[in-house]
C-alpha cells in the first residue's frame, strides 16, 4: 500500500509539473519558431515511438514474468529474467543507433516544409541520440522498478530530467537560440538520465548479477507481445505522422496542441493506474481469489476518475485554446476536435483495466490477432477518411475517425474478452459502469451549459476550473459509490484492514 500511495503522490506532482512547463513551452515554440516547427518537432518526437519497435514484446513479457518472482523474492530467478532481457537489448541496441541514422536522412525528404531539411536532419539526430542511449543502458532497470511497483522513482526521475530539459529550453527559446541547440541540450540532460539509473541500481540492487544464465523461456511470449506492441504504437503515434505527410506540419502542430491537453490527463491517470497495477499484476500470479475481489473496485475507481477528468477538459478546452493561441500564426480554434478526442479517450478509459489484466495474465498470443485487426482497421480507415476531407480542408479530422473506429472494434472485444476467459463473469458489470459514466458526463457538461462562466483569461479559467472540477469529481465518485454497494463494500473493507494493519505496527 505504502508504494502504491507513493506511485500516485510522486506520479501526480510530476505530472502536475509537466503539465505547467508543457503549458509554456508549445506557446513559445509556436510563437517564436511558428506552427512548423511545432509541428515537425511532434513529427519528429513520433517518429522514435516508432523505433520502440525494437523493444516492442520485451518490455511488457519482463514485466508479466517478473510479477510472480518479485511476490516470493526469487532472486534467481530475477537474475535470470533480466539476463536475457539484457542480452536482447544489447543485441537490438545497434540497430536503433544505425536507424536514428537513416531516419534522419531519410525523413526530411519525405515532407514539404519551408523549414531546411538540415536543420529537421540535425533535429531527429540528436533526439534520436538520445533516446539510443536510454534505450540500450536503462531499458532493463526500468522494467525491474515497474514490476516491483516502484513507479515513483522513475516518475522522480523522468520529471527531474523533464524540469531541466524544459528550463534548458525557455532560457535557449528566450536567448534566439535555435532548433538544434535546444535540441543538443535535451540530448545532453538524456545522458545525465541514464547515468543516474545506473548508480540507483549499483546502491540498491546489490545482488542483481546479469551475467548469470539467461532465462530466455521465462520472456519467450515476447514476440506474442510485440503485435500487441505494433497496433499500441499505431494507435498512440501514426495521425501525427500521416498528418505531416498528407497535410503538413500545420495540421501536425493543431492535431499535437489539442493531444496535448488530452494526453496530460492521460498520463496523469495512469500514474494513478500504474500505483496500483503492480499489485494487482502480481496478485494475478499468485492468488486469484484476491485478484478478482479486488480487480471490481480497481476498474470502477479509476473509471469514474478518468471520465470526471476528461468531462473537465471538455468543458474547459476550447476556452483554454482561444486564450492560449491567441496571436498564433494559424487558426487552432475548432469545435469539432474535442468531441473526436473525448471519445477517443472515453473508449480508451473504458478498456484500460480490461487491457491491464490481459497483460497481468500473459494472454498476448492468445490475442494478438485481435490487435491486428485493430492496427489495420486504424491505418486504412484513418488514411482513407484523410484523403477523401483534406480537399475540403478537414483531413486532420481523418486520423481522429480512424481511431474511434478501430477503438470501437478493440474496446469492445477487451471486455468480452477479459470478461469470458480471465475473470470468468458476465460483461454486465463493466458495460453498467460504461452507460453510467457516460451518462453523468452528458449531464455535467450539459448543467456546465448554463453556468456564464466568462473565460477569457488564464486567471478566469483557473478560478472556475478548480470548483468545477471538484464538483464533477465528487459527482463521478459518487455515482460509483451509490450504484455498485458489493464494490464499494469491498474498498471500504481494504482500507479499514490497510489503516488497522498500520496502527498494530
Amino acid at each position: 500500500m505504502k508504494k502504491s500511495i507513493k506511485n500516485i503522490i510522486f506520479g501526480l506532482l510530476g505530472q502536475i509539473i509537466t503539465i505547467a512547463l508543457g503549458l509554456v513551452l508549445p506557446r513559445m515554440f509556436i510563437t517564436s519558431y511558428g506552427s512548423e516547427v511545432n509541428g515537425m518537432l511532434s513529427s519528429v518526437n513520433n517518429i522514435f515511438s516508432y523505433l520502440a519497435l525494437l523493444e516492442a514484446g520485451i518490455g511488457s513479457a519482463t514485466i508479466q514474468a517478473l510479477y510472480g518472482p518479485l511476490a516470493k523474492n526469487n532472486r534467481d530467478d530475477i537474475n535470470g529474467i533480466l539476463s536475457a532481457t539484457n542480452l536482447f537489448y544489447k543485441r537490438t541496441g545497434i540497430i536503433y543507433f544505425i536507424s536514428v541514422i537513416v531516419f534522419s536522412v531519410v525523413y526530411p525528404l519525405c515532407v514539404t516544409s519551408e523549414i531546411p531539411p538540415l536543420t529537421t536532419a540535425l533535429v531527429i539526430l540528436f533526439i534520436g541520440m538520445g533516446h539510443a542511449v536510454n534505450y540500450f543502458f536503462q531499458g532493463k532497470y526500468k522494467m525491474l522498478l515497474q514490476a516491483e511497483g516502484k513507479q515513483y522513482i522513475t516518475s522522480n526521475v523522468t520529471t527531474i530530467v523533464h524540469v531541466f530539459v524544459s528550463v534548458s529550453k525557455i532560457i535557449l527559446i528566450s536567448l534566439g537560440m535555435s532548433v538544434v541547440a535546444i535540441t543538443i541540450a535535451q540530448f545532453l540532460l538524456n545522458i545525465a538520465q541514464m547515468i543516474y539509473y545506473f548508480i540507483y541500481i549499483k546502491r540498491h540492487y546489490k545482488w542483481l548479477d546479469l551475467k548469470v544464465a539467461p532465462n530466455k523461456a521465462s520472456i519467450s511470449q515476447s514476440k506474442n507481445v510485440v503485435v500487441h506492441q505494433v497496433s499500441q504504437l499505431v494507435f498512440h503515434n501514426t495521425d501525427t505522422l500521416i498528418l505531416s505527410i498528407f497535410c503538413g506540419f500545420e495540421a501536425a502542430s493543431i492535431y499535437a496542441l489539442y493531444n496535448l491537453f488530452f494526453e496530460m490527463i492521460s498520463t496523469m491517470l495512469n500514474h494513478f493506474t500504474a500505483g496500483f497495477s503492480y499489485k494487482i499484476g502480481q496478485l494475478c500470479n499468485s492468488d486469484e481469489k484476491k485478484f478478482k475481489r479486488y480487480f471490481e473496485p480497481w476498474e470502477q475507481y479509476s473509471m469514474a476518475l478518468s471520465f470526471a477528468m476528461y468531462c473537465v477538459l471538455f468543458i474547459f478546452i476550447l476556452p483554454f485554446i482561444k486564450v492560449y493561441t491567441e496571436g498564433a500564426d494559424i487558426n487552432y480554434y475548432d469545435p469539432i476536435l474535442p468531441i473526436l478526442f473525448v471519445t477517443i479517450k472515453i473508449l480508451v478509459s473504458g478498456r484500460a483495466t480490461c487491457g491491464h489484466i490481459i497483460s497481468f495474465a500473459g494472454h498476448f498470443k492468445k490475442t494478438q490477432w485481435r490487435s491486428v485487426i485493430e492496427m489495420i482497421l486504424n491505418i486504412t480507415v484513418s488514411i482513407s477518411a484523410v484523403l477523401i476531407l483534406n480537399p475540403y480542408g478537414k483531413g486532420l479530422y481523418g486520423v481522429l475517425i480512424g481511431t474511434i473506429v478501430a477503438l470501437l472494434y478493440r474496446s469492445n472485444d477487451m471486455i468480452i474478452y477479459s470478461c469470458k476467459h480471465i475473470l470468468q463473469r458476465g460483461i454486465w458489470k463493466t458495460y453498467k459502469r460504461w452507460i453510467i459514466n457516460i451518462a453523468l458526463f452528458v449531464l455535467m457538461y450539459w448543467l456546465s451549459t448554463f453556468i456564464n462562466m466568462k473565460l477569457d483569461s488564464y486567471i478566469s479559467l483557473i478560478l472556475w476550473c478548480i470548483p468545477v472540477t471538484a464538483v464533477v469529481t465528487i459527482v463521478f465518485f459518487a455515482g460509483a459509490f451509490i450504484s455498485e454497494p458489493s464494490s464499494t463494500k469491498t474498498t471500504i473493507n481494504l482500507l479499514k484492514n490497510k489503516l488497522t494493519s498500520r496502527k498494530s505496527k
